[in-house]
């Protein structure tokens, strides 16, 4: 008999078991070992936006920093609150939170589309004709780049034959900058700008694009259209009626684009001086070009849908490089 406490001295087959249970034991822990020495250290994938998951514990050879979790991207803007507008949600979400409203003013004629600049991201493609004798590169050949990352798209300018301004693209000067007219400016970090050229806007080393079209529709808030002037284009026979679109600026840096059917430019400008647009410039007119999407995602399933219904042309438009230039709003890659 053993008394409490006593340990029981092991059997020959148990003595057996636990040396042989120790060796499995001490091979693991070498292998072990030689895994991690022999794996790649931890890299930091930079500031690319995440979810919000929880970030995963690593090993820290070298006794290197240990890579820091990325921040998860919030949202620091929503649609004004106008009076008299209805703001819907129609298109994606991110982190569970739409990125694109639509309101409608002046009795339905105008769509305004409203984008969340504190998380989408602009790309410019230009068109295979328009603007004339623009660079391209082999991104803007390849729909993959944008579509699967597409939340809104709208047309960029006029022809550069039929209007007043300049283009730069990728490094290439196609048409001189005018100080004082309207333009966008799209930067290496996807920020659009909307603004008066010289003063507002200024080309640095990190500027992608400028499209200009001529001056400003909203200059400071105040509409400068002249009330209904012909100075921003007249359409096929000679009338100030038109599809007319505008991209605005708001004062927190939300864009809003405008889409008008069979509006004078009057018309335009009074829509985006009422949603608070601080400058608008004029895009494109004219029956067919005028455009404006919003895009969902289902698996690899891309959706669009017109802001407005008097829209000619089909969202999948912009699912290749399109005749004309166009701007893609897009989500966060990750």
């Amino acid at each position: 008999m053993y008394g409490v406490g006593r340990p029981r001295p092991l059997r020959a087959k148990q003595q057996v078991g636990l040396v042989v249970g120790l060796a499995a034991v001490v091979s693991l822990v070498v292998s072990g070992c030689e895994m991690s020495a022999s794996a790649d250290p931890p890299t930091s994938s930079g500031a690319s936006s995440t979810t919000g998951a929880n970030p995963s514990v690593t090993s820290n050879p070298g006794n290197s920093p240990a890579p820091t979790p990325t921040p998860t991207l919030v949202s620091t803007m929503t649609p004004p609150v106008v009076k008299g507008l209805v703001w819907k949600p129609q298109g994606s979400k991110y982190n569970g939170v739409p990125v694109t409203y639509v309101a409608r003013t002046d009795g339905g004629s105008v769509s305004l589309l409203w984008m969340d600049s504190s998380i989408l991201k602009y790309r410019f493609v230009p068109g295979y004709a328009v603007p004339e004798g623009s660079p391209s590169t082999s991104a803007d050949n390849k729909p993959s780049t944008w579509v699967p990352l597409a939340a809104a798209g709208f047309n960029g300018g006029f022809q550069l034959s039929d209007g007043r301004g300049g283009y730069y693209y990728k490094g290439s000067t196609v048409r001189g900058l005018q100080d004082g007219l309207g333009a966008f400016m799209i930067t290496s970090d996807g920020t659009l700008k909307v603004g008066k050229w010289g003063r507002d806007l200024k080309k640095t080393a990190d500027t992608v694009v400028v499209r200009q079209n001529l001056p400003l529709l909203v200059d400071n808030s105040k509409d400068v259209s002249q009330n209904n002037s012909g100075g921003w284009g007249v359409a096929d026979g000679g009338v100030l009626n038109a599809h007319r679109t505008a991209l605005g600026q708001l004062p927190d840096g939300a864009l809003v684009f405008a889409f008008g059917s069979n509006v004078t430019p009057y018309e335009l400008a009074q829509a985006m001086v009422k949603v608070g647009a601080k400058n608008a410039m004029v895009l494109d007119m004219n029956k067919s070009w005028p455009t404006g999407f919003t895009y969902t995602h289902s698996g690899k399933k891309t959706n669009g849908a017109r802001i407005h219904p008097d829209i000619w042309r089909d969202p999948s438009s912009y699912y290749e490089r399109f005749q004309k230039d166009f701007v893609m709003a897009q989500l966060p890659s990750s």
